[in-house]
């Protein structure tokens, strides 16, 4: 029930229902959605891959490769993507080993990311590459417009939100991996 109460507060109305944790918890779903399992480890303060340790999913060496120093992740080897609301989600694209993630951005009409803040020292990089993203960083906010970028230290309070009627995507870089 605490853990329920933490989502709660974390992620207000679009928290997974707690009926989907006794689930997951029972095994009566086996591999869960990204969305709701990248919620838990938020909460518990874990990353994503501990949640799958020890299991038949812990292992994607047939999705990823390494070539000559180079790290190939097939499409089918993505992290998922976890929704933050109706209008706003992010698609990991980088190779789970490597020491920085990436993400695709989408920000439907309205949409909005939640308030983060990760640790001292990461930085994020976001480009646009659709639409008009506001990006939100301590008391400074900034409309990036398609090829527009930014880098952040992300350590501060920041949000991205879409605050036109159109779509908008970008990639976001982050450094060190911190998810």
């Amino acid at each position: 029930m605490a853990l329920i109460k933490k989502l709660r507060f974390i992620y207000g109305k679009d928290t997974i229902d707690y009926r989907t944790i006794l689930r997951i918890e029972t095994g009566q779903i086996v591999k869960g959605r990204l969305s709701s399992l990248l919620q838990i480890a938020d909460a518990l303060g874990v990353k994503i891959e501990d949640l799958y340790r020890g299991t038949e999913y812990e292992d994607k060496k047939i999705f990823e490769e390494e070539v000559e120093g180079a790290r190939i992740t097939r499409a089918n080897a993505t992290g998922g993507s976890f929704s933050y609301s109706k209008n706003a989600s992010i698609e990991i694209v980088s190779p789970e080993k490597s020491p920085y993630i990436m993400f695709v951005l989408r920000l439907g009409p309205g949409g909005l990311t939640k308030m983060e803040q990760d640790p001292e020292g990461t930085i994020k990089y976001l480009y646009v590459f659709m639409g008009k993203i506001k990006i939100s960083v301590g008391n400074i906010e900034r409309l990036l417009n398609k090829g527009d970028s930014i880098e952040i230290n992300s350590f501060k309070p920041h949000y991205f939100q879409n605050t036109s009627d159109h779509k908008a995507v970008g990639l976001l870089y982050q450094n060190p991996k911190n998810f």
